[in-house]
């Protein structure tokens, strides 16, 4: 499971990378400085929109109806003091709320460490299905939108 989590980080990094080089827009920009902060998921989730209307959708083509469907779990601190995982009942009803609650949240879910001090039932099974739809959910973005496939070639200092 670690080296599919690491290679799924990896990758990330990269479609991350890729959004923003292709479209400046698309980047979380500290208005201070202008350093990139990340991803403006709402922006990439507008520019989905524009292609693919969320209600129209097949989410089986590609296999991504797992961040339609479910919300990766989060940490909270729990009463006790210690950590606990959550959820919360928010429904997926857009590509914004799939893009900044589903997909953004499940590179932090499976950054944090070892799942074993904390099981819970979908700590395994659910974090492979989680792994496998944010796989094909990249793809999907890198092909579809930008229609590059290549996205993801190996990365390469000069």
């Amino acid at each position: 499971m670690e080296e599919q989590i690491s290679h799924y980080m990896l990758r990330m990094g990269k479609f991350e990378f890729f959004l923003v080089s292709m479209d400046i827009n698309l980047a979380h920009v500290d208005g201070a400085n202008q350093a990139i902060m990340g991803v403006n998921w709402t922006r990439v989730a507008q520019l989905v929109e524009n292609y693919y209307p969320f209600a129209q959708f097949d989410f089986d083509h590609p296999p991504i109806r797992m961040f339609k469907e479910t919300a990766p779990q989060f940490l909270v601190k729990s009463h006790h003091g210690g950590l606990k995982w959550d959820s919360d009942d928010v429904v997926i009803d857009s590509w914004d709320r799939l893009f900044t609650r589903s997909f953004a949240q499940l590179r932090n879910n499976i950054a944090h460490g070892n799942k074993a001090l904390m099981p819970a039932a979908f700590t395994n099974e659910r974090t492979r299905q989680f792994i496998a739809a944010g796989h094909e959910l990249m793809d999907f973005v890198g092909q579809a939108i930008f229609n590059r496939s290549d996205w993801d070639g190996p990365i390469a200092f000069r």
